[in-house]
């Protein structure tokens, strides 16, 4: 797995990834970002009516 890949699913910086390689410690502990929600959620009923 890339250090891109293991950053973009932790969620943290590739020189994150990069400095806890080099340290070879046990995997760091972080935790996946929640989700956030799209500015478009509010309209995304009224979008789809006016699509279809």
């Amino acid at each position: 797995m890339s250090i891109r890949a293991i950053a973009r699913e932790l969620g943290i910086s590739r020189n994150t990834v990069r400095s806890h390689l080099k340290a070879k410690s046990e995997k760091p502990q972080y935790l996946p970002r929640p989700a956030s929600s799209s500015l478009l959620d509010e309209y995304r009923d009224y979008i789809s009516k006016r699509i279809s």
